[in-house]
């Protein structure tokens, strides 16, 4: 009954979906682009805030099968709701294409549509029946894209709007051992996701990234604080992690992978380390995040500044009173919002710049990451005194 007819009462309105509690989400808003099998569902660019809002607009377990369950995955994973982007595509695209960053309908035109908002974007596939993965351990798509990635990734820092890929790890044969090694990649802006809650060779990607949003940037996706993951059962390709021996889940990691794993006398499954396609100082996904999240600042801080005068001496030099207002002003935003995301920040602009003629201000942003413990060492023996 509507509010102000009838006779006076009181009028007591029950809402449904309170339980499902808000994430509040600091650092990592996340996309996938996928196969999908809706016409009008492919090339489009949709946002979801929770998996029923999801099948409200066609992603429904029966009509989107492989979206779907990275959806379930990733919002079973969350344990709430948060703004989540997808696009669709046809599944003749491979991933490397979907990662082209000339390639105007897959992930570039996802990244676009969001303004910069989505900075973790997952590639998945589902390719028709008839799709040839190739002879070896890996989805022979997998080297490529993650080689296609790297100009995309590169253009997005190049216009302050930083993004970290995470591709699929889509397992071909596990009848034979793995010879890819992603960390030789040099291209520290995506990471391949190696392992996954089904036996199809499909990579756990919306886990990933659930992991990623849930907490802030600093915070491994494998972190033992934050406990094991919400699933039941992992597979590689089709053999349960379980059964694979200490060694092949170490060689998988050492490889570059990031790898579904199982840590004694603790039950459950965890994603190992944070391995990206590098083995420069973007070597792990943390150190990739938190920079972003560095460049989003100092680009932000910076920005009013632009076409506003500064000071210079007598010798053309810049005026050390005005650099040093920039330098502190930066550094101070940088420690308000990371401030418990890093060990330390610094912020220094070279006082011997020709300002006047060049009109190009240059500065050196600096983050000290903090130490993570990957491998803790334990010296056991007897002793006769303590």
């Amino acid at each position: 009954m509507a509010q102000g007819t009838g006779t006076p009462k009181v009028i007591a309105n029950v809402t449904n979906g309170n339980l499902l509690r808000q994430i509040n989400i600091t650092d990592g808003v996340a996309g996938i682009v996928a196969t999908a099998k809706t016409a009008g569902l492919i090339g489009k660019v949709e946002t979801v805030y929770s998996l029923d809002d999801a099948i409200s607009k066609g992603y429904s377990e029966t009509a989107e099968p492989f979206i779907y369950g990275i959806l379930n995955e990733f919002y079973t994973e969350l344990g709430g709701s948060c703004e989540f982007w997808i696009l669709g595509t046809e599944d003749t695209m491979t991933m490397a294409q979907a990662v082209t960053s000339t390639n105007n309908n897959g992930a570039k035109k996802l990244l676009t549509v969001s303004r910069g908002r989505v900075n973790l974007v997952g590639i998945l596939r589902d390719p028709a029946v008839a799709y040839n993965a190739g002879a070896d351990f890996m989805d022979a798509d997998v080297a490529t894209a993650v080689t296609a990635s790297k100009p995309l990734a590169e253009y997005q820092q190049s216009i302050n709007r930083p993004v970290r890929i995470l591709i699929e790890g889509r397992v071909a044969n596990t009848s034979v051992a793995n010879d890819y090694e992603p960390n030789t990649a040099t291209n520290g802006y995506a990471g391949v996701v190696l392992g996954s809650v089904e036996s199809k060779g499909t990579g756990a990607v919306g886990l990933a990234l659930a992991r990623a949003v849930k907490y802030e940037a600093h915070i491994k996706i494998g972190s033992g604080e934050n406990g094991a993951l919400s699933i039941s059962s992992a597979y590689i390709g089709d053999r349960l992690v379980d059964e694979f021996t200490p060694t092949e889940l170490d060689n998988f990691a050492n490889a570059g992978f990031i790898v579904l794993h199982i840590r004694e006398g603790i039950s459950g499954y965890f994603f190992g380390r944070d391995n990206m396609c590098s083995d420069d100082d973007f070597r792990i996904l943390v150190y990739g995040r938190l920079i972003d999240k560095a460049q989003r600042i100092s680009t932000a801080t910076t920005t009013p500044f632009i076409e506003t005068a500064v000071r210079v001496n007598p010798d053309g030099t810049v005026n050390d009173a005005d650099a040093t207002y920039l330098e502190e002003t930066i550094k101070a935003q940088l420690l308000a919002q990371m401030g418990d995301q890093i060990s330390g920040a610094d912020v220094i602009i070279p006082l011997d710049q020709d300002l006047i003629n060049t009109n190009t201000l240059e500065m050196t942003v600096k983050i000290q990451p903090l130490g993570y413990m990957t491998w803790i060492i334990i010296n056991l023996g007897l002793s006769k005194t303590i």
